[in-house]
């Protein structure tokens, strides 16, 4: 075992998993195999012992049917005085009865015998061993003349027998008054009681030719060739022991009736198959009796066809076992291909994977590979960002002092030329620009923000007359906090751009800021002509512009959120995590 354990794990897995495949198939298949043949053999033998149980069971009531004329002739004679008296009051000394009772008994045994043709004789004895035998075949009378000179009649076994049944009839599976040498004979004996003293009147017998049994069996091979019948006084065993049980009738291949009574009796049971079933009765068993090669021969069919199935089935496993191995394998290979691919430098993973075990770890080593490559691009991304803000930064800071300085120029001019609105338009832009550049700051106060949006409502609502409506409810308790700037600004410049200018008639836009634990929320909205296709939405830079810095700053946990229906108007919501002054940082983030 251990050396086909060694062996086994010097194979490639493809190998181990088809021949453990493969071995577990055989092994089932000679398994099953084997059990099926063997339930099927003994499923056959079962079906033969049931069905022929029921064929007994009715042979035994034809035997009865049989058996009852007899039984209720010599119960009958019981109740006929003339005989009842016949047995009573014989005077005679000697073994045979007086004339006169004799004519009478032959006239009563007369009737017996020719009320059942089966029947071929009749003996009745009285207590004092008078007795009177009438037969059909009158070259048997010679046969039992010594009971009359020699003999006496009444210490013959049977006659105990008959005893100890106390009136009951007993069947003998013999003649018991001489020696048959045809056997063709069984006897029914009865102890005769007088049903008025209750006193043992004498014996009754009657002898039977077993060819009345012939018609209890129906046909002789029912469609089996060694089907054969046999009835056994199993009685005469009990009552003297008297070894091998002697056989009442037989029906069928004569050569083998030795051969198949001892191994019955023997209880071998190896060549046949029988089934029994007791006759109440008589107490013989009849026997119904077939050699199990015969009932092998379907059994046999079957191991053969279970065979060539077996082999059909290994066969098929054999091909299951290397496709599916061939199907296991499958991934591994494309994973180690891909693993030799990445290694050797090419990250461009064309590879697909199912939702096997293996093909999950190839899809994990997969997507690793793809977010590496996406950190990268990241990471390049955010420094050619920041090089880019660093840039603007750096221009913006140039001479911030020569746009403010222009813009108050314009401002002056216009208040000494009586221009109210153009003095006001250009301080709300003077405003705006200030705020905007932030003095190069990410960070920015939120009442700065607001106050930068408040600027551009004033010179939108300067531009376009007065249209637009601004609700502003911002919470005290967060202005002098910081968030990042620049991100709620250009929300309210796309609403004001894509919502409302689109929109005919007045518009509004409300801005509502709280403190929620250590979040800030912000929540932009308007009342214009909304978005019908938010993938749009998506592809805008602007949006994608504000969701990087967010993401870049605060972490991937941030971000802004867009709702929109057509003609009702569009919300943008802002959750960000409350930045601490001194390091310019937040407080938490994902």
């Amino acid at each position: 075992m251990k050396k086909w354990v060694k062996k086994m794990r010097g194979l490639s897995i493809r190998n181990q998993i088809f021949w453990s495949m493969a071995v577990v198939s055989i092994l089932t298949t000679a398994v099953l195999g084997v059990v099926i043949f063997i339930l099927s053999k003994k499923t056959m033998e079962n079906n033969y012992q049931n069905l022929h149980l029921n064929n007994l069971q009715v042979s035994s009531n034809i035997i009865d049917i049989q058996l009852k004329p007899m039984i209720e002739q010599s119960r009958g004679l019981l109740t006929d005085e003339s005989f009842v008296d016949v047995m009573e009051n014989e005077t005679s000394t000697n073994a045979y009865f007086s004339s006169y009772n004799n004519l009478k008994l032959e006239r009563i045994l007369g009737e017996i015998v020719s009320y059942e043709s089966a029947i071929q004789s009749a003996l009745v004895v009285n207590s004092n061993g008078n007795m009177r035998y009438y037969t059909k075949n009158s070259r048997t009378t010679s046969k039992v003349n010594h009971y009359y000179r020699t003999d006496n009649i009444l210490e013959e076994d049977w006659v105990e027998t008959a005893g100890e049944a106390r009136g009951k009839e007993v069947f003998f599976g013999y003649n018991v008054l001489y020696d048959d040498e045809a056997n063709d004979c069984f006897s029914m004996v009865k102890m005769l009681i007088n049903p008025y003293s209750h006193k043992t009147m004498g014996y009754l017998v009657l002898n039977t030719r077993k060819t009345m049994f012939e018609k209890a069996f129906g046909t002789k091979n029912e469609g089996y060739v060694t089907n054969r019948y046999m009835i056994l006084d199993v009685q005469k065993t009990k009552w003297d022991g008297e070894a091998p049980v002697p056989l009442v009738y037989y029906n069928g291949a004569q050569e083998a009736k030795d051969d198949i009574l001892e191994d019955y009796t023997e209880d071998r049971e190896n060549r046949y198959l029988y089934s029994a079933y007791q006759n109440i009765t008589t107490g013989w068993e009849i026997i119904n009796v077939i050699e199990k090669s015969e009932l092998s021969h379907d059994s046999s069919y079957i191991g053969w066809i279970t065979l060539l199935a077996g082999i059909s089935l290994i066969a098929f496993s054999f091909y299951v076992s290397a496709a599916i191995s061939r199907r296991i394998i499958h991934p591994l290979d494309a994973l180690e291909k891909t693993i030799e691919a990445v290694g050797e430098g090419n990250y461009k993973i064309e590879a697909e994977f199912d939702d096997s075990e293996i093909g999950k770890i190839g899809n994990k080593f997969k997507g690793m590979v793809t977010n590496n490559l996406e950190l990268r691009e990241r990471l390049l991304n955010t420094e050619i960002k920041e090089r880019e803000a660093e840039l603007l930064l750096l221009q913006s800071q140039i001479n911030p002092h020569f746009l403010y300085n222009t813009l108050d120029s314009l401002y002056f001019m216009a208040v000494i030329h009586n221009a109210d609105d153009m003095a006001e338009m250009v301080m709300a832009l003077s405003d705006t620009f200030k705020l905007s550049l932030n003095q190069g700051n990410k960070l920015i106060y939120v009442k700065d923000e607001i106050a930068k949006i408040k600027a551009y409502m004033k010179i939108q609502n300067m531009r376009y007359h007065g249209r637009f409506e601004f609700v502003l409810d911002v919470a005290e308790d967060i202005m002098d906090l910081k968030i990042l700037s620049f991100i709620l600004q250009p929300v309210v410049e796309n609403s004001m751009y894509h919502g409302l200018e689109a929109k005919r008639g007045n518009g509004r836009i409300s801005v509502k800021g709280y403190r929620d634990g250590d979040s800030l929320h912000f929540i932009l909205s308007d009342n214009g002509v909304g978005i019908k296709d938010m993938a749009e939405l998506e592809k805008g830079y602007g949006v994608r512009n504000i969701r990087e810095r967010i993401r870049l700053f605060y972490g991937d946990g941030y971000t802004v959120n867009f709702t929109s229906e057509v003609n009702v108007g569009t919300t943008a919501t802002f959750i960000l995590p409350i930045v601490k002054e001194e390091k310019d940082a937040p407080v938490s983030g994902n």
